[in-house]
């Protein structure tokens, strides 16, 4: 899997302490890959006390976390190592996408990988997910209003001979469905612009969730 490879790169550090991080790091990723994942992440964080800046530490706490379903753990992991300076700055927003989806957090998620998009315009499965996410989004905001709509049956009844307070009150709600969506985006009007236009001209779909053997699988991530 491409955003997950455990990357063994070290920061400058003396000697001892590259020696200390490098076996941590090395020792943590055997047990990741055995599916050891506590264990894991006991080890990514020894090293992260010998070296509290190591960007490719944090990204394999954030990935521990994430696969003992700790989402707001993973999501912090992965937006400090997006602050650290390396090569997963991008591929730390991507996964922090992820790890706010899983946790239902759709405004942050879509947030994330808006984020992952301007710095990586390439990246289709980013854009992928962005539109998973905004088509859900989109679509819980039609069943909300839906559900709203139908209210108490009597309610109903009683609204059909004079259908103005009915009336007014659905306007209401899309004023305000409108001014949600409106404030659920972080991005200027041109950056918008911009992720749609490369949403439009990459349009990536493949059946993830049929491609993995993950029972989880919902179609948001990669093929693992």
């Amino acid at each position: 899997m491409k955003k997950w490879v455990l990357i063994l790169l070290l920061c400058s550090l003396g000697p001892a302490a590259t020696a200390g991080v490098g076996s941590d790091l090395a020792k943590g990723s055997r047990l990741y890959k055995e599916q050891k994942f506590g264990q894991a992440l006991s080890t990514y964080q020894q090293a992260l006390q010998k070296d509290p800046y190591n960007q490719e530490t944090l990204f394999n706490i954030g990935a521990a976390h994430y696969r003992l379903k700790e989402y707001k753990e993973a999501q912090q992991a992965w937006e400090n190592a997006s602050q650290k300076q390396g090569k997963r700055s991008q591929d730390a927003l991507y996964n922090m996408g992820n790890a706010f989806y899983r946790a239902q957090d759709l405004d942050s998620a879509i947030a994330a990988y808006r984020k992952a998009i301007l710095q990586n315009p390439q990246d289709k499965e980013a854009i992928h997910n962005l539109q998973i996410v905004l088509e859900q989004k989109e679509k819980n905001q039609q069943d909300s209003t839906s559900q709203n709509n139908k209210g108490d049956p009597q309610q109903n009844k009683n609204n059909q001979g004079g259908g103005q307070n009915n009336q007014q009150e659905q306007q209401q709600q899309q004023k305000q469905q409108q001014q949600d969506k409106a404030n659920s985006s972080s991005m200027s009007k041109e950056e918008a612009q911009r992720v749609a236009q490369m949403a439009k001209e990459n349009e990536y779909r493949p059946s993830y969730a049929s491609n993995q053997g993950d029972s989880e699988a919902s179609g948001i991530e990669k093929d693992w």
